[in-house]
């Protein structure tokens, strides 16, 4: 008689059994009640294992695209703020697999090493028997080059500055096989450029005209050595070739796959010199010192760049479910291609980027038995193209004023690294509470972001010195300062603001302070001549929640009215789609900083919806980041744009997208700050830090938000409506309208009664 049949889970069986059989079954559809006779004649009958994959972005509808075309897979979504939260997520088992770039598997290796395992990898479908997404060669020229030893005083072509195949791969490579001296200081590599006697080196417009002047042989062999720029005849790949036949150069750093197209169209060409040249006369040089035909199939490439990874818990029991639920889930994702049809033709579903983090047709090849990130990196010798063979380099310190800050600063910092943005980022607090401007001051810290009221007080105190600005939109470096009511208030004047409650970024914030302070002055409803502004705010409105109002540095004598602060409610927190605040704890109520609910623009704006307010004093983009659908928070959830009015300056109201002729004051974008302390070396590390910061990581990328909330806090190290940084010597606005805005100000801070 046949014993009973048992049901078992997935992780009772031995994980190589699995790991056979679902590699086996993985064009199947989906598995359902599977039988697996053992030799002892006992059965085991086991159902699907529910894979959770993390996919980033608030966006829950292309997981819902996927599960309503294919309600076969046993996929949930988990949904992450950036590639960098699935990290952490997966870490902590809310989530069973997420992908990342090589990059992603670079930051995996540097946090959690021993605990994370890449399964498998995302691979185009018309290189699937590919091992690497590309591989990065030194193509030279046959006369001058026969062997590495040619390669100094050598004429080198490059695809740009800090690219991973045209620079990184080279100079990493060369130091690790000890021909180039090891200096930690500053730019490893550009302080080796002159291992080269010329070079084209595509430089772009952030640090063209500072790189040129302390390395004059970066753009000698650029097709415009005067510009250098990103579009230059000889950038990119294929230009690093051009840059070695039309320059006469020896040497050209770029992949193996560029070689084909550009030597085998074209096997007898005239050089510079109207000489005839054949692809003969160049070949592959070897790290080993060898030199091959340049159609040559052996490997002889310097380092590769891995395909991207999905990575699991090293310990995790299901990873044979887990491979075989993202490769059934690409399958779905690519349409059928009829015979003799181009398969570019059927682009993958519209929701597999979202999801599986493709733009174009692919598969997923499985990595048996897993590897260790460094292990995945270190075979295509990524690894050595972003560690520094040892070094120990100099951070620059960023002030942070909180504890959300300094983990953000903290997680942007390993991110960089992971992108090479150099140097590193370190994250310190200021001696005294939030007072980042004296820390920058005093050289406690080298640099910190401040709003335009800190960022005159620091000049006029200390001589602090802006360095770097936020970018709000495409050429915006300024934003208004506006008054929000709601639409049904009644309110139409400043006059009738008496009375009434206010919500305030902070005290002596610019848009929530400073500027409402001098609005009501200029209409005659504060006294002139009066300094004590917080005693006569705190009379003009019945109550307000102004953070940071009762704080020594902004009380001095501890008379600021207690009104200042009757609407703050402190961080009482629950729920994971916003913070959900209550009355009943006040730890932190009032605080200058994100552990107060209302504190900021969201918070302010907060405070005016839920919080009691009648007005609330933020900038022009606020009210829309915060209503129809824009905002994931519970509190904001319903709240439509056309609830609420700007209060203009003279009378009246208007919508909230009227705010060009509707505000308080234009006032110049936040800053970032340095000391006089600092040198004109780390004002530039900053400059280039940030700047360079801002490029890798933009907005509408997933590998780091840095713009924008982070989880359910806003304005965190940047304003949250931030699209980029802006080189001050760019910013117009900054030229030619930030006197009238400090002008302002100084009238303000040089009030004598």
């Amino acid at each position: 008689m046949a014993q009973a049949a048992h049901m078992y889970s997935w992780h009772d069986i031995p994980i190589n059994v699995v790991w056979s059989y679902m590699l086996a079954q993985r064009a199947s559809s989906q598995i359902v009640g599977l039988m697996i006779t053992f030799p002892s004649g006992n059965w085991k009958d086991f159902t699907t294992f529910a894979v959770r994959l993390c996919v980033t972005g608030q966006d829950s509808s292309a997981c819902a695209m996927m599960k309503e075309d294919n309600p076969q897979l046993d996929i949930t979504c988990v949904q992450a703020r950036d590639r960098y939260d699935c990290l952490q997520k997966v870490m902590n088992k809310e989530a069973n697999v997420a992908r990342g770039d090589a990059a992603d598997v670079y930051l995996a290796k540097e946090l959690f090493e021993a605990d994370l395992s890449v399964v498998a990898s995302t691979r185009a479908e018309d290189m699937m028997d590919e091992p690497y997404r590309y591989r990065g060669v030194a193509v030279v020229r046959r006369s001058s080059i026969k062997g590495l030893k040619d390669l100094k005083g050598s004429k080198s072509c490059h695809t740009g500055y800090g690219r991973t195949v045209g620079w990184h791969v080279p100079f990493s490579q060369l130091l690790q096989l000890y021909k180039l001296q090891i200096s930690c200081k500053g730019d490893i590599f550009l302080k080796n450029s002159g291992y080269f006697s010329s070079l084209t080196t595509i430089l772009g417009t952030m640090t063209n005209g500072k790189l040129k002047a302390d390395y004059n042989n970066l753009c000698n062999l650029c097709g415009n050595p005067n510009d250098c720029g990103e579009q230059d005849l000889h950038a990119g790949y294929q230009g690093a070739l051009r840059c070695l036949l039309d320059s006469y150069g020896d040497v050209a750093w770029t992949k193996l796959d560029v070689i084909d197209d550009f030597f085998k169209s074209r096997p007898a060409f005239r050089g510079p010199k109207d000489l005839t040249v054949n692809s003969s006369d160049f070949g592959l040089l070897c790290r080993d010192g060898r030199i091959l035909d340049l159609d040559s199939v052996d490997a002889c490439h310097w380092a590769a760049r891995p395909w991207p990874a999905w990575l699991t818990r090293a310990n995790e029991e299901n990873k044979a479910a887990i491979v075989s639920a993202i490769s059934d889930a690409m399958s779905a994702a690519m349409p059928g291609v009829k015979e003799g049809d181009d398969p570019a033709k059927s682009p993958p579903k519209n929701w597999a980027k979202a999801v599986l983090g493709i733009k174009g047709r692919s598969i997923i090849k499985d990595v048996n038995p897993p590897l260790s990130p460094y292990k995945y990196l270190n075979q295509a010798g990524y690894d050595t193209t972003i560690s520094r063979l040892g070094c120990k380099e100099d951070p620059v310190r960023l002030c942070v004023d909180s504890d959300v800050a300094m983990q953000k600063c903290k997680a942007l910092g390993k991110v960089l690294k992971s992108r090479r943005v150099r140097p590193p980022l370190a994250c310190v607090f200021p001696n005294k509470p939030d007072d980042c401007v004296a820390g920058v001051a005093n050289g406690d810290a080298d640099f910190a972001t401040v709003d335009g009221g800190d960022m005159f007080r620091g000049h006029r105190e200390y001589g602090i010195l802006p360095v770097v600005g936020e970018r709000y939109g495409v050429n915006d470096a300024s934003y208004f300062a506006v008054a929000v009511v709601r639409a049904d208030s009644g309110i139409n004047s400043l006059a009738d603001l008496k009375g009434k409650k206010s919500c305030h970024t902070g005290i002596e914030k610019t848009s929530g302070w400073k500027i409402p302070v001098v609005t009501l002055l200029e209409a005659g409803l504060l006294k002139s001549g009066d300094c004590d502004y917080a005693k006569q705010i705190g009379n003009f409105f019945s109550e307000s929640c102004a953070p940071g109002s009762k704080l020594p540095k902004y009380d001095h004598h501890g008379t600021n009215p207690a009104s200042l602060c009757k609407l703050c409610v402190g961080n009482e927190v629950s729920g994971a789609s916003g913070p959900l605040y209550t009355h009943t704890d006040v730890s932190n109520k009032c605080a200058r900083d994100p552990n107060e609910a209302y504190y900021s623009y969201t918070g302010a704006f907060r405070c005016l919806v839920e919080g009691g307010g009648d007005v609330a004093f933020v900038k022009h983009t606020t009210v829309t980041e915060n209503t129809n659908g824009n905002s994931n928070h519970t509190w904001s959830k319903n709240l439509k744009a056309s609830d609420f009015r700007l209060l203009c300056k003279n009378h009246g109201t208007r919508e909230v997208f009227e705010y060009g002729s509707c505000h308080f004051a234009r006032v110049p974008s936040h800053k970032v700050i340095t000391g006089p302390k600092s040198d004109d070396v780390l004002q530039e590390e900053i400059r280039i830090l940030m700047l360079r910061a801002s490029e890798t990581l933009p907005q509408g990328q997933d590998a780091f938000v840095m713009f924008g909330d982070y989880g359910q806090y806003h304005d965190i190290i940047f304003k949250s409506s931030t699209t980029s940084l802006v080189n001050l010597r760019d910013d117009e606005f900054h030229k030619s309208l930030d006197s009238l805005y400090f002008r302002a100000l100084t009238e303000l801070d040089s009030c004598r009664p």
